[in-house]
């Protein structure tokens, strides 16, 4: 890849680097759709670290971007995918990001089981619904547009209910309406596809290999055809039912049914999606256990143990980032390694040191007051210095746990109780189960602790038995982040997302944000912001006389103010909690 020189700039720079370093593994887990391999990785990459100047250690290149290198990688466990590596003019522990696909596992959804899960929903009890208004604004919404389309199946199918209706004065009046005003409508339409096309090939400069042509013709399509139809047919409300009936079919079939089918496949264990649900979580178990045995100087370890101290793992800390149902896989493969691998009873570990005990012992203490007084508050600083802590022991202990955060983007486990099972109770008895994990981690049910003695022969100081975390204690050592962008209006801001606290615990680190898309005025700007957690803006960009001065010898804090300065909140947020300069990255390790 072709490099310009630079000098360094700052003091981050200057630190002396003696061989290999330990890096930092992101992996980033796409939501539904029919995503295309590296598609989501590359953007976020882009708007987290290639356009964080805040992490540059040489001036940054003309294309205002720091340097990162695509390479091939055997770890995701496809050909597809590639790792995407930073280099030296970034912060000294340099980062790899790795994208977990499972897009093509859940490919080619049956349409009945969209339309079953649809109808599993729309047909609760008002009574059965989540608290949030969005959610029950959402749901009454749904049923009059089904309501609708009924009707208009009826008429569309049934000539004569179609000419009862016809013959009513305010119905014969709206068909003298749309006969006058389909060919207009079919004028405005082409000409709307007309603009499209010309505004993309300025675009693309009239290379038209570059620019994409669908939607305008189709939209010149669909216009040309308002304008050839007679006008008694275009005054028929026969012909409208027809046609508002066929587009709600063609939406089911090539818009929801791609992306709901991936959350029907996925978020209900049925018989008919066990086996796909297995696929996805066995493909994300692969991915951590190849992170993990990777080594800093030799090839991967065999076996997932502890190797020697002349042979160190290759990541120091492995980040899970998901977004929209990536972030319900996020959580589910992090329940299941740490199942596998964290360091219960089941585990040949360092439990009885008594550093590690004292750990844990101190992560308990803040279990028993989260979930013990309902009036009394943990301390969330005092609990990431003891979650910290832990995670620190944990990652040098055998076998090395190195997941130290789980960052959630949009997810819908904030509708735990209407996708995942059918009420609040439900969700509670998965707590009280442990099938669904907490931070911090709920205590059992019959000790109040999460802490177990399990009987056997494994004894420490003063003949006190050894304590072991539970099976679904993981937030013990693991920093969880959700970002969320939440609107009474369920048509702004992120329908899908919201806040977990209130259920999956107080200790996640949640920033209620609000997003905006650039350059559209009012509302228009906080239309269904789902998919805008990384999506990058011009506007962004630091101003060029105020890039210059932050380019001198200034702190982390101070580059960020003046770099940041026009970075909207949800990116901050992200890149905050993603820790990639290596200041962030040791203050909490």
């Amino acid at each position: 890849m072709a490099r310009t020189s630079r000098k360094p700039t700052n003091t981050q720079a200057q630190k002396p680097v003696e061989g290999p370093q330990r890096k930092t593994a992101v992996v980033v887990i796409h939501g539904i759709g029919e995503q295309r391999p590296l598609e989501t990785l590359r953007e976020f990459v882009e708007t987290v670290y290639r356009r964080d100047h805040t992490l540059a250690s040489l001036p940054v290149a003309p294309n205002g971007m720091l340097d990162i290198s695509v390479v091939p990688d055997d770890v995701t466990g496809s050909a597809e995918l590639r790792r995407i590596t930073t280099l030296k003019d970034g912060p000294q522990n340099r980062t790899d990001f790795f994208e977990f696909y499972w897009a093509d596992i859940m490919d080619g959804t049956p349409i009945d089981m969209v339309t079953g899960w649809i109808r599993t929903l729309l047909l609760r009890s008002p009574w059965r619904l989540p608290q949030a208004r969005k959610v029950k604004r959402a749901w009454l919404i749904l049923i009059v547009m089904v309501a609708l389309v009924g009707a208009a199946g009826m008429v569309a199918v049934h000539s004569g209910i179609a000419e009862v209706i016809e013959s009513s004065g305010p119905a014969q009046w709206i068909g003298q309406w749309l006969g006058g005003i389909g060919p207009q409508a079919g004028g405005f339409i082409v000409l709307v596809g007309c603009v499209l096309l010309l505004a993309g090939m300025v675009r693309a400069r009239f290379d038209m290999r570059q620019v994409s042509v669908g939607l305008p013709f189709g939209l010149i399509a669909a216009g040309a055809v308002l304008l050839l139809i007679p006008a008694s047919v275009a005054s028929s409300l026969a012909f409208w039912a027809a046609v508002v009936t066929a587009g709600v079919g063609w939406a089911l079939n090539a818009v929801i049914t791609p992306y709901a089918g991936d959350v029907v496949r996925y978020v209900r264990a049925t018989p008919s999606t066990v086996e796909r649900r297995r696929q996805v979580r066995e493909r994300g178990i692969a991915l951590l256990e190849a992170l993990h045995k990777k080594r800093l100087k030799g090839p991967p370890l065999e076996a997932f143990t502890q190797a020697s101290a002349n042979d160190p793992p290759l990541y120091n800390r492995i980040v899970l980032v998901g977004h929209s149902l990536g972030t319900i896989i996020a959580y589910d493969i992090l329940q299941l390694f740490w199942e596998k691998y964290g360091p219960t009873h089941h585990q040949d570990w360092l439990a009885d040191d008594p550093a590690v005990q004292e750990a844990l012992e101190g992560c308990d203490a803040f279990v028993k007051v989260a979930w013990g007084d309902p009036h009394v508050a943990i301390d969330a600083t005092e609990f990431e210095k003891s979650r910290a802590g832990l995670f620190a022991l944990l990652r040098d202990a055998r076998p090395g746990w190195r997941i130290s955060d789980l960052i959630t983007l949009g997810s819908p486990l904030a509708h735990a109780e209407f996708l995942l099972v059918d009420s609040q109770q439900e969700v509670e008895n998965a707590f009280f189960e442990r099938r669904f994990a907490t931070a911090p981690p709920r205590p059992d049910p019959m000790l109040g602790s999460m802490l177990l003695a399990p009987p056997g022969p494994d004894l420490r100081q003063g003949q006190q038995p050894i304590a072991y975390p539970h099976f679904a204690a993981q937030f013990a050592a693991v920093k969880w982040t959700n970002l969320y962008d939440e609107h009474a209006n369920p048509l702004l801001g992120d329908l899908i997302s919201g806040s977990l606290a209130g259920s999956f615990g107080p200790g996640i680190h949640e920033h209620g944000v609000t997003i905006r898309r650039p350059g559209l005025w009012g509302a228009l700007g906080r239309i269904f912001t789902h998919t805008q957690y990384w999506s990058w803006h011009p506007s962004y960009e630091p101003d060029a006389e105020v890039a210059a001065r932050a380019s001198i010898q200034l702190g982390v804090v101070e580059r960020r103010e003046a770099l940041w300065r026009n970075v909207p909140e949800h990116i901050i947020q992200l890149r905050l909690a993603l820790r990639l300069s290596t200041e962030d990255d040791q203050k909490l390790q």
